[in-house]
């Protein structure tokens, strides 16, 4: 192969990782970026829900590992067992909530509750943990909307 050859091959395939970088479906962010987005939306509903007041995305995202945490007007829990008994309870009008992404193989007992839903984003898989306070409007349905806008679906769906 001459040097114009090389050149238009090297051009070429340049051309052809640029595309498939661009082509890459949603799901396939990085798992900050895709929880940013799930934290500006979840940010976006503290008028309607006065127990999410305190969130701000930039506050309540963590890099490392990458997960949103969160928790207002809570108190320690009960040691009972369970992973309720190891996270803030929330007082009657408070919330607490932790979401991640991580790998499916994960062995963490965060990621193998038995009483959560299966739930995959792309490669990987979704931590969504909610407790709630008695006297607050349930913030489930919107945040599983912000979670399922970014991809996420029941694992095999």
């Amino acid at each position: 192969m001459d040097g114009i050859g090389k050149t238009l091959t090297g051009a070429l395939v340049s051309l052809t990782l640029v595309f498939c970088a661009s082509a890459t479906p949603p799901h396939a962010q990085d798992r900050i970026s895709i929880l940013k987005a799930i934290a500006i939306d979840i940010e976006k509903l503290n008028t309607e829900f006065p127990q999410l007041r305190e969130f701000s995305a930039a506050k309540h995202l963590r890099a490392e590992p990458p997960s949103i945490g969160y928790a207002f007007r809570t108190h320690e829990p009960e040691r009972t067992g369970g992973w309720t008994s190891g996270v803030p309870n929330p007082d009657a009008d408070g919330i607490w909530f932790h979401i991640d992404l991580h790998d499916p193989g994960s062995e963490l007992q965060l990621h193998t509750q038995p009483v959560t839903r299966s739930l995959c984003l792309g490669e990987s898989r979704v931590s969504f943990l909610l407790l709630e306070g008695r006297d607050t409007r349930s913030l489930y349905g919107p945040i599983w909307s912000a979670l399922a806008k970014q991809g996420a679906r029941e694992c095999g769906r």
